[in-house]
């Protein structure tokens, strides 16, 4: 994945992209009061919620070895069970996740050639896992 360091499973196939800066992770908490906590409460974290951008450069028509432009709007419209999307994602020093996310915002661009951009924002669902190497 040199160049990129973020590659989702489409469909059968690899889509390869690159995160921007704003990768968010926020702790859900529980809070609680009992009476043997003596007043002081209990502050439990049950999970996080994760969300994050990433953008990428594809083929403005379908190919048989690149994901193109109906293909990867299509993903970004399905709903139900059908829009996870199984990621994989690696840091700057290499360590990586994995997990499945939903697309909540998408957005492409494109000029006269046969190439788009594309923007995509993301939450994850369930947890993201380190992968050990």
């Amino acid at each position: 994945m040199e160049g990129y360091n973020i590659a989702f499973k489409l469909g059968g196939k690899t889509l390869e992209g690159r995160t921007q800066d704003d990768l968010t992770v926020a702790a859900r908490t529980k809070e609680s009061l009992t009476k043997d906590d003596q007043g002081n409460a209990q502050v439990v974290v049950s999970g996080h919620d994760i969300t994050f951008r990433a953008s990428g450069l594809i083929k403005a028509t379908d190919g048989t070895n690149s994901k193109g432009r109906n293909t990867l709007l299509a993903d970004a419209l399905k709903t139900g069970s059908a829009a996870l999307l199984e990621f994989l994602y690696m840091g700057s020093d290499l360590t990586s996740y994995t997990g499945h996310c939903i697309i909540t915002n998408y957005s492409e661009s494109s000029n006269a050639s046969d190439e788009a951009t594309w923007n995509a924002d993301f939450r994850v669902s369930g947890d993201m896992t380190a992968v050990t190497p």
